[in-house]
């Protein structure tokens, strides 16, 4: 059963010159004017926001005329899809890849720089642990490619929970 629900509705600006870096940037969705309805086939989160994908660069994944929700809460990520706020840098929407972090404990950590202090056996690095957490995603809208994150520049991670394509 489909269920009306006005949410938040912001758009993404990919220009760089425009970008101006806001730590409140995530609270402003929030705080926004700018709501849409939609017809959602699902119960969607307090902390819901749609972003208008009409004018985004073509995506095998979204298509055009498409509405995206995304959701503060935690979420299951529909196919691994998230908006990514980094520091000092416009957020963008994401499909995550690989998780660095996750693998370092299944064995072997992506880089090492062996020292005098580094033991063979040990399981613990001389480089920072912070340095190993980096998450790699592929970026589905302007600029496209790969980008190698590391986590301590994630300022938040939004799940896709949601998606709706305009019929007109």
């Amino acid at each position: 059963m489909k269920k009306l629900i006005t949410i938040p509705l912001i758009s993404l600006s990919y220009g760089q010159e425009r970008w101006e870096p806001d730590h409140e940037w995530e609270e402003k969705i929030f705080n926004s004017t700018n709501c849409i309805k939609l017809l959602a086939s699902m119960e969607l989160p307090d902390c819901s926001y749609a972003i208008d994908l009409k004018d985004a660069s073509p995506s095998s994944y979204f298509g055009e005329n498409t509405l995206a929700v995304f959701s503060k809460s935690d979420f299951p990520a529909q196919d691994n899809i998230f908006l990514i706020g980094l520091k000092e840098k416009p957020p963008f929407i994401g499909k995550l890849l690989k998780n660095e972090s996750d693998t370092e404990r299944q064995g072997r950590k992506t880089f090492m720089t062996p020292t005098p202090l580094h033991i063979p056996d040990s399981k613990t690095s001389p480089i920072a642990d912070s340095l190993h957490h980096t998450l790699i995603f592929k970026v589905l809208l302007k600029p496209q490619g790969t980008r190698f994150i590391q986590q301590s520049n994630i300022s938040f991670s939004h799940p896709l929970i949601f998606v709706q394509k305009d019929e007109n």
